[in-house]
């Protein structure tokens, strides 16, 4: 658990970098494609986007993965190794262990998403709310005018157009099923044909399947919303968003300056909107104007003036908390000696230095690695010898499954010959540790074996608790399992007047049919 919260931590921090650097690139992509039309800029940032999101997983992935021994920086010291003496490795390079803010660091992004994720549920509901509150279906003239909009932008399934007495704004809400939601105030403000044309540009967002792109535009803002970047990109998106419904909205309506007064009568509509819908009135309305009046065309973006500074200190944080502590030096600095091969100062960092050359062989041959030597050592097995280590790695038997099995207390006769035979038979370490937590055991690896071959696991020993048996054994514990005796029914029993049974009894009742 400790490594996965590692990981996440570093992969936020290193995202600070990363983001920083997808932003930059995306700029100077946009203003490369600055005359392009703005489909071509809308896919450009949303790949970015889906870029920043792309980052941090492949750096959680990567840094959860184990690492190789091979990779450790060392300072060489001499040591013995059977009759070879070499010089063999210490260790210098940050070790795996958790960093004392890397938790409060991924506590505080958790709580961070956790209140956005609210926020976000919260706009998701209102705007399901305003598909069926205080609406109608729209007067007969703007139905017919969405019809044959919808012929010219080529959409064959229907779309409702509503009336609201609710939305402040014209909206488009849904995907599956979705519908446009006028206000009352838009069409008492609007001409029939400005109401057309509002039409148009909201089934050119339904075409267009952005309702379903904000939904997942919205998701990435949550899970990275400690960045700057995420947000200045997602503006962009939006933006262009609106620039390509406008171009679809002109072309089925045939009328640009028209279309640019439409959007002028909208400004003085108020502007407040769940934020996951898509309205006429997204962006800056004064932008869109003038992009549709060629007074602004092909202006690129001014560059964020957070952006440069931003990727100096993410490059300046990320060196910081990534060097290694600075060691401290050898005040006697030893003889000239042959530098010795990672392996080899890998055993002799895990102690292994009285070992023959032919077991040293025999560890690399059969790819007992020194991290693999550490890790079994702490696992409460005790000391091992090569051919122990050994059986344990041809056996599949990993550090883990060992450190289970020891923590949980179950098991009083734990060596190499009955961790190899636990694995072997599917023993759980989790399940040993919930049953031991329930005050039963210890017992023997046998008995251990017998109750997973038979089946009785946490459950069946919770039934015997429940029973009143808290120091039932092996035998108490596989009859409750094969004569199918819950905790469920022991309860019913108890609630019926016959909580006095014992677990014999029990099972006899079980066996006879009655329970």
């Amino acid at each position: 658990m400790s490594r996965t919260v590692d990981a996440v931590a570093w992969a936020l921090v290193h995202f600070i970098w990363q983001g920083a650097a997808v932003a930059l690139a995306a700029f100077v992509a946009g203003w490369v494609l600055r005359h392009s039309r703005p489909e071509r800029r809308y896919a450009l940032h949303c790949g970015a986007l889906a870029l920043m999101l792309l980052a941090p997983l492949v750096t959680f992935f990567a840094l959860r993965a184990p690492a190789a021994d091979s990779t450790i920086a060392a300072v060489e010291a001499p040591v013995q190794l059977g009759n070879v003496a070499v010089a063999a490795p210490v260790a210098t390079a940050r070790s795996n262990t958790a960093v004392a803010w890397l938790p409060l660091l991924v506590a505080i992004w958790l709580a961070g998403v956790a209140i956005l994720s609210l926020r976000s549920l919260g706009g998701w509901v209102l705007a399901q709310r305003l598909k069926t509150w205080k609406t109608g279906l729209a007067a007969e003239p703007i139905q017919d005018a969405a019809r044959r909009l919808r012929g010219q932008l080529g959409m064959r399934h229907g779309v409702r157009v509503l009336s609201s007495a609710v939305a402040q704004v014209p909206l488009a809400i849904g995907w599956l099923r979705p519908v446009i939601l006028l206000p009352v105030s838009a069409l008492t403000a609007l001409t029939p044909e400005q109401i057309e044309m509002v039409v148009a540009h909201e089934l050119a967002h339904i075409r267009r399947h952005d309702y379903l792109v904000n939904l997942a535009q919205t998701a990435v803002e949550t899970l990275l919303f400690y960045h700057p970047a995420v947000w200045w990109l997602s503006g962009r998106i939006r933006a262009e968003r609106e620039h390509c419904c406008d171009d679809l909205a002109v072309a089925a309506c045939g009328n640009r300056i028209g279309y640019a007064n439409a959007l002028a009568a909208l400004e003085g509509i108020a502007a407040r909107r769940p934020a996951l819908v898509v309205a006429a009135n997204g962006g800056s309305l004064l932008s869109r104007i003038q992009r549709l009046l060629n007074r602004e065309s092909g202006r690129a973006d001014p560059t964020p003036a957070w952006l440069g500074a931003l990727i100096l200190a993410a490059f300046i944080l990320v060196s910081v908390v990534s060097a290694p502590p600075p060691q401290a030096a050898d005040p006697k600095p030893s003889e000239p000696h042959r530098a010795a091969s990672g392996f080899l100062g890998g055993l002799a960092d895990a102690g292994y230095t009285d070992i023959s050359v032919d077991e040293i062989i025999a560890l690399k041959e059969h790819g007992v690695e020194p991290r693999f030597i550490k890790q079994m050592l702490a696992a409460g097995l005790g000391p091992l010898d090569v051919k122990q280590l050994i059986r344990l790695r041809e056996h599949g038997v990993d550090p883990e499954f060992v450190a289970g099995v020891a923590s949980s207390g179950l098991v009083n006769d734990l060596d190499v010959t009955t961790a190899i035979r636990l694995h072997e038979n599917g023993v759980d370490g989790d399940d040993l540790l919930r049953i031991r937590k329930l005050g039963f055991g210890p017992y023997a690896s046998e008995e251990v074996i017998r109750l997973r071959q038979n089946g009785a696991d946490e459950s069946t020993f919770a039934a015997l608790k429940e029973a009143g048996a808290d120091r039932a054994g092996i035998a108490e514990a596989i009859e409750f399992r094969q004569n199918g005796v819950t905790t469920a029914r022991v309860r019913e029993m108890k609630r019926q007047g016959f909580g006095n049974l014992n677990p014999e009894q029990i099972v006899k009742l079980c066996r006879a049919g009655i329970i």
